[in-house]
Protein backbone atom coordinates (compact mmCIF):
# COMPACT_ATOMS: atom_id res chain seq x y z
CA UNK A 1 0.00 0.00 0.00
CA UNK A 2 2.94 2.68 1.02
CA UNK A 3 4.73 1.69 -2.44
CA UNK A 4 1.32 2.14 -4.03
CA UNK A 5 0.57 5.87 -2.84
CA UNK A 6 4.23 6.52 -4.00
CA UNK A 7 3.62 5.93 -7.65
CA UNK A 8 0.19 7.87 -7.42
CA UNK A 9 2.56 10.51 -6.42
CA UNK A 10 4.89 10.45 -8.37
CA UNK A 11 2.06 10.33 -11.07
CA UNK A 12 0.79 13.65 -9.43
CA UNK A 13 3.37 15.73 -11.03
CA UNK A 14 1.33 18.90 -9.57
CA UNK A 15 0.91 17.53 -5.96
CA UNK A 16 4.83 16.73 -6.44
CA UNK A 17 5.82 20.52 -6.66
CA UNK A 18 3.60 21.50 -4.25
CA UNK A 19 4.99 19.46 -1.80
CA UNK A 20 8.95 19.93 -3.01
CA UNK A 21 9.49 22.96 -4.61
CA UNK A 22 6.65 25.26 -3.31
CA UNK A 23 8.29 25.17 0.50
CA UNK A 24 11.08 26.39 -0.44
CA UNK A 25 10.37 29.28 -3.17
CA UNK A 26 8.16 30.16 -0.32
CA UNK A 27 11.05 30.59 2.45
CA UNK A 28 13.21 32.29 -0.06
CA UNK A 29 10.51 34.80 -1.07
CA UNK A 30 9.02 35.12 2.05
CA UNK A 31 12.07 35.40 3.93
CA UNK A 32 13.58 38.33 2.01
CA UNK A 33 9.70 39.99 1.82
CA UNK A 34 9.10 39.40 6.09
CA UNK A 35 10.65 42.46 7.04
CA UNK A 36 8.49 44.79 9.27
CA UNK A 37 11.67 47.60 9.97
CA UNK A 38 11.05 50.71 7.55
CA UNK A 39 14.28 51.37 6.52
CA UNK A 40 14.06 54.57 4.76
CA UNK A 41 11.32 57.30 5.04
CA UNK A 42 10.27 59.97 2.03
CA UNK A 43 9.83 63.43 3.39
CA UNK A 44 8.98 66.78 1.82
CA UNK A 45 10.05 70.01 3.51
CA UNK A 46 8.03 72.97 3.60
CA UNK A 47 9.26 76.12 4.81
CA UNK A 48 11.04 79.72 3.78
CA UNK A 49 14.01 77.96 3.20
CA UNK A 50 12.98 74.71 2.44
CA UNK A 51 16.50 73.58 0.52
CA UNK A 52 18.33 74.98 4.13
CA UNK A 53 16.05 72.59 6.49
CA UNK A 54 16.60 69.70 4.29
CA UNK A 55 19.65 69.95 3.94
CA UNK A 56 20.08 70.28 7.77
CA UNK A 57 17.72 67.18 7.64
CA UNK A 58 20.25 65.40 5.94
CA UNK A 59 23.37 65.75 7.39
CA UNK A 60 22.03 65.11 11.19
CA UNK A 61 24.25 62.55 12.16
CA UNK A 62 21.07 60.74 13.86
CA UNK A 63 18.45 60.67 10.80
CA UNK A 64 20.42 60.81 8.28
CA UNK A 65 20.01 57.29 6.61
CA UNK A 66 16.81 57.18 7.66
CA UNK A 67 15.75 60.32 5.82
CA UNK A 68 15.14 60.52 1.64
CA UNK A 69 14.55 63.96 0.62
CA UNK A 70 11.77 63.80 -2.33
CA UNK A 71 10.50 67.40 -2.11
CA UNK A 72 10.98 71.26 -1.20
CA UNK A 73 7.89 73.26 -1.28
CA UNK A 74 7.31 77.05 -0.34
CA UNK A 75 5.88 78.15 2.65
CA UNK A 76 2.19 77.81 2.91
CA UNK A 77 1.92 74.78 1.10
CA UNK A 78 -0.56 72.64 2.55
CA UNK A 79 0.74 69.45 3.88
CA UNK A 80 -2.45 67.64 3.82
CA UNK A 81 -2.37 67.08 -0.09
CA UNK A 82 1.35 65.84 -0.37
CA UNK A 83 0.42 62.80 1.97
CA UNK A 84 -3.48 62.10 -0.06
CA UNK A 85 -1.13 61.87 -2.95
CA UNK A 86 1.37 59.57 -1.06
CA UNK A 87 3.89 61.94 -2.56
CA UNK A 88 6.11 61.34 1.03
CA UNK A 89 5.60 59.74 4.00
CA UNK A 90 6.37 62.86 6.07
CA UNK A 91 6.09 66.51 5.44
CA UNK A 92 8.35 68.22 7.75
CA UNK A 93 7.06 71.90 8.10
CA UNK A 94 9.54 74.80 8.76
CA UNK A 95 7.98 77.83 10.67
CA UNK A 96 11.09 79.85 10.32
CA UNK A 97 14.54 79.91 8.18
CA UNK A 98 16.31 80.76 11.83
CA UNK A 99 19.29 78.76 12.04
CA UNK A 100 19.93 80.00 15.94
CA UNK A 101 16.34 78.18 16.52
CA UNK A 102 15.98 74.86 18.11
CA UNK A 103 14.11 72.91 15.09
CA UNK A 104 11.69 71.96 17.81
CA UNK A 105 10.97 75.74 18.26
CA UNK A 106 10.03 76.32 14.85
CA UNK A 107 9.11 73.12 12.60
CA UNK A 108 6.08 70.68 12.67
CA UNK A 109 5.87 67.23 12.00
CA UNK A 110 2.99 65.69 9.72
CA UNK A 111 2.58 61.92 8.94
CA UNK A 112 0.59 59.36 6.90
CA UNK A 113 -0.92 57.48 9.72
CA UNK A 114 -2.28 55.16 6.73
CA UNK A 115 1.22 53.65 6.69
CA UNK A 116 1.36 52.10 9.97
CA UNK A 117 4.73 51.53 10.15
CA UNK A 118 6.27 54.05 8.18
CA UNK A 119 4.21 56.34 11.15
CA UNK A 120 5.73 54.41 14.11
CA UNK A 121 8.87 54.65 12.54
CA UNK A 122 8.68 58.71 11.92
CA UNK A 123 7.54 58.98 15.27
CA UNK A 124 10.91 57.69 16.57
CA UNK A 125 12.95 59.03 14.43
CA UNK A 126 12.01 62.38 14.59
CA UNK A 127 12.14 62.29 18.69
CA UNK A 128 15.55 61.61 18.14
CA UNK A 129 16.55 63.87 15.88
CA UNK A 130 14.61 67.09 17.59
CA UNK A 131 16.38 66.02 20.67
CA UNK A 132 19.45 65.55 19.88
CA UNK A 133 19.03 69.22 18.03
CA UNK A 134 17.59 70.64 20.84
CA UNK A 135 20.50 69.26 23.24
CA UNK A 136 23.04 71.95 22.46
CA UNK A 137 20.58 74.68 22.68
CA UNK A 138 19.77 74.01 25.97
CA UNK A 139 23.67 73.73 26.68
CA UNK A 140 24.28 76.71 25.10
CA UNK A 141 21.19 78.77 27.31
CA UNK A 142 20.33 77.10 30.11
CA UNK A 143 18.03 79.98 31.37
CA UNK A 144 14.28 78.65 32.02
CA UNK A 145 12.69 81.48 31.26
CA UNK A 146 13.93 81.42 27.62
CA UNK A 147 12.49 77.12 27.83
CA UNK A 148 8.98 78.75 28.39
CA UNK A 149 8.84 79.54 24.63
CA UNK A 150 9.15 75.87 23.61
CA UNK A 151 5.76 75.27 25.88
CA UNK A 152 6.82 71.56 26.67
CA UNK A 153 10.75 71.42 25.95
CA UNK A 154 11.13 68.55 24.17
CA UNK A 155 7.68 67.38 23.06
CA UNK A 156 7.41 66.14 19.30
CA UNK A 157 5.70 68.76 17.59
CA UNK A 158 4.17 65.54 15.41
CA UNK A 159 0.43 65.38 13.67
CA UNK A 160 -0.73 61.46 12.78
CA UNK A 161 -3.18 62.30 9.43
CA UNK A 162 -5.64 59.90 8.34
CA UNK A 163 -5.54 57.37 11.56
CA UNK A 164 -4.28 59.77 14.40
CA UNK A 165 -4.49 56.58 17.36
CA UNK A 166 -2.20 54.45 14.40
CA UNK A 167 -5.04 51.72 14.69
CA UNK A 168 -4.04 48.81 12.79
CA UNK A 169 -7.52 47.93 12.01
CA UNK A 170 -7.95 50.74 10.51
CA UNK A 171 -5.07 49.47 8.23
CA UNK A 172 -5.46 45.88 8.13
CA UNK A 173 -9.49 46.03 7.72
CA UNK A 174 -9.40 47.81 3.77
CA UNK A 175 -6.85 45.68 2.82
CA UNK A 176 -9.10 42.45 4.31
CA UNK A 177 -11.59 43.25 2.47
CA UNK A 178 -9.51 42.55 -0.81
CA UNK A 179 -8.36 39.27 1.01
CA UNK A 180 -11.74 37.94 1.25
CA UNK A 181 -12.58 39.22 -2.61
CA UNK A 182 -9.65 37.03 -3.52
CA UNK A 183 -10.14 34.13 -1.81
CA UNK A 184 -13.76 34.37 -2.74
CA UNK A 185 -13.44 34.78 -6.39
CA UNK A 186 -10.20 32.94 -7.14
CA UNK A 187 -10.64 29.66 -4.52
CA UNK A 188 -14.41 29.22 -4.46
CA UNK A 189 -14.68 29.93 -8.34
CA UNK A 190 -12.30 28.01 -9.26
CA UNK A 191 -13.73 24.80 -8.57
CA UNK A 192 -16.81 25.34 -10.86
CA UNK A 193 -15.77 24.27 -14.14
CA UNK A 194 -13.54 21.00 -12.87
CA UNK A 195 -17.03 20.11 -11.21
CA UNK A 196 -19.07 20.71 -14.49
CA UNK A 197 -16.20 18.39 -16.89
CA UNK A 198 -16.04 16.11 -13.36
CA UNK A 199 -19.74 15.43 -13.62
CA UNK A 200 -19.34 15.14 -17.80
CA UNK A 201 -22.15 18.58 -18.21
CA UNK A 202 -19.19 20.09 -19.95
CA UNK A 203 -20.27 18.88 -23.16
CA UNK A 204 -23.65 20.26 -22.50
CA UNK A 205 -21.91 23.97 -22.75
CA UNK A 206 -20.80 23.27 -26.07
CA UNK A 207 -23.77 23.06 -27.71
CA UNK A 208 -25.47 25.97 -26.31
CA UNK A 209 -26.19 28.68 -28.71
CA UNK A 210 -24.00 31.10 -26.17
CA UNK A 211 -20.57 32.69 -26.46
CA UNK A 212 -17.66 31.40 -24.54
CA UNK A 213 -18.14 35.21 -22.83
CA UNK A 214 -21.60 34.34 -21.99
CA UNK A 215 -20.89 30.94 -20.62
CA UNK A 216 -18.10 32.55 -18.29
CA UNK A 217 -20.73 35.36 -17.35
CA UNK A 218 -23.37 32.63 -16.89
CA UNK A 219 -20.93 30.93 -14.07
CA UNK A 220 -19.37 34.05 -12.26
CA UNK A 221 -22.59 36.16 -11.90
CA UNK A 222 -23.16 34.25 -8.40
CA UNK A 223 -19.78 34.62 -7.53
CA UNK A 224 -19.49 38.24 -8.17
CA UNK A 225 -22.98 39.09 -6.14
CA UNK A 226 -21.49 36.46 -3.15
CA UNK A 227 -18.06 39.09 -3.39
CA UNK A 228 -20.01 42.14 -3.28
CA UNK A 229 -21.98 41.11 -0.52
CA UNK A 230 -19.10 39.51 1.25
CA UNK A 231 -17.32 43.07 0.65
CA UNK A 232 -20.56 45.36 2.12
CA UNK A 233 -20.51 43.25 5.21
CA UNK A 234 -17.04 43.49 5.68
CA UNK A 235 -17.35 47.67 5.68
CA UNK A 236 -19.78 47.62 7.57
CA UNK A 237 -18.59 45.52 10.53
CA UNK A 238 -15.78 47.32 9.86
CA UNK A 239 -17.36 50.44 10.05
CA UNK A 240 -19.64 49.88 13.14
CA UNK A 241 -17.12 47.39 15.15
CA UNK A 242 -13.74 49.28 14.61
CA UNK A 243 -15.10 53.06 13.72
CA UNK A 244 -13.18 52.70 10.53
CA UNK A 245 -13.62 55.58 8.60
CA UNK A 246 -14.97 56.40 4.67
CA UNK A 247 -13.97 59.54 4.07
CA UNK A 248 -13.65 59.31 0.19
CA UNK A 249 -15.65 58.32 -2.89
CA UNK A 250 -18.08 55.80 -2.30
CA UNK A 251 -18.91 55.36 -5.91
CA UNK A 252 -15.30 55.02 -7.05
CA UNK A 253 -14.42 52.20 -4.45
CA UNK A 254 -18.06 50.36 -5.95
CA UNK A 255 -16.69 50.58 -9.24
CA UNK A 256 -13.17 49.29 -8.33
CA UNK A 257 -14.61 46.54 -6.25
CA UNK A 258 -16.62 45.54 -8.97
CA UNK A 259 -13.14 45.34 -11.46
CA UNK A 260 -11.39 43.80 -8.71
CA UNK A 261 -14.55 40.98 -8.72
CA UNK A 262 -13.92 40.30 -12.68
CA UNK A 263 -10.70 40.09 -12.53
CA UNK A 264 -10.33 37.72 -9.96
CA UNK A 265 -13.11 35.52 -11.25
CA UNK A 266 -11.55 35.30 -14.55
CA UNK A 267 -8.09 33.81 -12.82
CA UNK A 268 -10.49 31.38 -10.71
CA UNK A 269 -12.20 30.79 -14.09
CA UNK A 270 -8.87 30.06 -15.58
CA UNK A 271 -7.24 28.00 -13.10
CA UNK A 272 -10.64 25.58 -13.38
CA UNK A 273 -10.24 25.06 -16.82
CA UNK A 274 -6.34 24.16 -16.63
CA UNK A 275 -7.13 21.97 -13.25
CA UNK A 276 -7.93 17.73 -14.02
CA UNK A 277 -9.29 17.65 -10.71
CA UNK A 278 -11.02 19.88 -8.21
CA UNK A 279 -7.85 19.20 -5.76
CA UNK A 280 -5.42 20.76 -8.23
CA UNK A 281 -8.03 23.89 -8.94
CA UNK A 282 -7.51 24.20 -5.27
CA UNK A 283 -3.93 23.53 -4.86
CA UNK A 284 -3.80 26.24 -8.33
CA UNK A 285 -5.73 28.84 -6.28
CA UNK A 286 -3.82 28.56 -3.37
CA UNK A 287 -0.48 29.23 -5.03
CA UNK A 288 -2.20 32.34 -6.03
CA UNK A 289 -3.88 33.85 -2.94
CA UNK A 290 -1.47 32.79 -0.81
CA UNK A 291 1.97 35.01 -1.94
CA UNK A 292 -0.26 37.83 -1.85
CA UNK A 293 -1.44 38.20 1.82
CA UNK A 294 2.84 38.46 2.19
CA UNK A 295 3.72 40.55 -0.89
CA UNK A 296 0.68 42.76 -1.21
CA UNK A 297 1.57 45.40 1.33
CA UNK A 298 -1.29 43.95 3.90
CA UNK A 299 0.95 42.78 6.88
CA UNK A 300 4.76 43.69 5.35
CA UNK A 301 5.58 47.37 3.70
CA UNK A 302 6.48 46.95 0.67
CA UNK A 303 8.98 49.74 0.84
CA UNK A 304 10.76 47.31 3.35
CA UNK A 305 11.33 44.71 0.34
CA UNK A 306 14.13 43.95 -1.82
CA UNK A 307 13.63 45.71 -5.09
CA UNK A 308 13.20 42.02 -6.72
CA UNK A 309 10.22 41.18 -4.39
CA UNK A 310 8.79 44.98 -4.78
CA UNK A 311 8.41 43.97 -8.45
CA UNK A 312 6.80 41.07 -7.60
CA UNK A 313 4.60 42.39 -5.40
CA UNK A 314 3.10 44.74 -7.49
CA UNK A 315 2.16 41.84 -10.08
CA UNK A 316 -0.39 40.87 -7.58
CA UNK A 317 -3.83 42.43 -8.36
CA UNK A 318 -4.52 42.57 -4.27
CA UNK A 319 -1.45 45.42 -4.16
CA UNK A 320 -3.09 47.41 -6.23
CA UNK A 321 -6.76 47.48 -4.42
CA UNK A 322 -5.24 47.84 -1.15
CA UNK A 323 -3.41 50.84 -2.63
CA UNK A 324 -7.14 52.36 -3.80
CA UNK A 325 -9.03 51.38 -0.57
CA UNK A 326 -6.07 52.76 1.86
CA UNK A 327 -6.47 56.06 -0.43
CA UNK A 328 -10.48 56.28 -0.18
CA UNK A 329 -11.24 54.97 3.19
CA UNK A 330 -8.61 56.73 5.03
CA UNK A 331 -7.10 59.12 2.92
CA UNK A 332 -10.00 60.35 1.25
CA UNK A 333 -7.51 60.74 -1.67
CA UNK A 334 -9.43 62.59 -5.13
CA UNK A 335 -10.59 60.58 -7.90
CA UNK A 336 -7.71 61.61 -9.75
CA UNK A 337 -5.14 60.84 -7.64
CA UNK A 338 -6.32 56.87 -8.14
CA UNK A 339 -6.30 57.41 -11.36
CA UNK A 340 -3.16 54.92 -12.03
CA UNK A 341 -3.68 52.09 -9.94
CA UNK A 342 -7.81 51.81 -10.63
CA UNK A 343 -6.08 51.47 -13.79
CA UNK A 344 -3.55 48.49 -13.38
CA UNK A 345 -6.98 46.84 -12.44
CA UNK A 346 -8.67 47.19 -14.92
CA UNK A 347 -6.47 46.69 -17.36
CA UNK A 348 -5.86 43.31 -15.38
CA UNK A 349 -9.08 42.30 -15.34
CA UNK A 350 -9.51 42.22 -19.06
CA UNK A 351 -6.34 40.50 -19.70
CA UNK A 352 -8.00 37.85 -16.53
CA UNK A 353 -11.27 37.85 -18.45
CA UNK A 354 -9.75 37.43 -22.01
CA UNK A 355 -7.65 34.82 -20.79
CA UNK A 356 -10.33 32.82 -19.13
CA UNK A 357 -12.95 33.72 -22.31
CA UNK A 358 -10.09 31.79 -24.86
CA UNK A 359 -9.37 29.16 -22.26
CA UNK A 360 -13.24 28.59 -22.00
CA UNK A 361 -13.58 28.49 -26.27
CA UNK A 362 -10.91 25.94 -26.37
CA UNK A 363 -12.33 23.55 -23.81
CA UNK A 364 -15.78 23.95 -25.52
CA UNK A 365 -14.41 22.94 -28.76
CA UNK A 366 -12.19 20.09 -27.67
CA UNK A 367 -14.87 18.68 -25.69
CA UNK A 368 -13.60 19.43 -22.39
CA UNK A 369 -10.37 18.35 -23.02
CA UNK A 370 -7.87 20.18 -21.35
Amino acid sequence: MIIKEFRELARDRRTLVLLVALPVVLLTVFGYAANLNVSQLKVAVVGPDAAGTARQLEAHPSAAERLRIVGQHPAGTDPVPLLQRQEADVVFVADSANPHLPLAMRSHVHVDGARLLAAEAAQGIFARLLAADLAPHLAADPDLARLAELGTAGALPLTVHFNPDLRTSWVMIPGLIGLVLSFVGTIITSIGLVREREAGTLEQLAVMPLRPSAIILGKITPYLLLALADMVVITVVGRVLFDVPFVGSLALFAFTAVVFCFLVLGIGVFVSSVSGTTGQAVQSAIMFVMPQVLLSGLVFPLEAMPLGIRALGYCFPLTWFIEVAHGLMLRGAPVGHLAWPVGVLTAMAVVSFGAATVRMRWLLTHGGAR
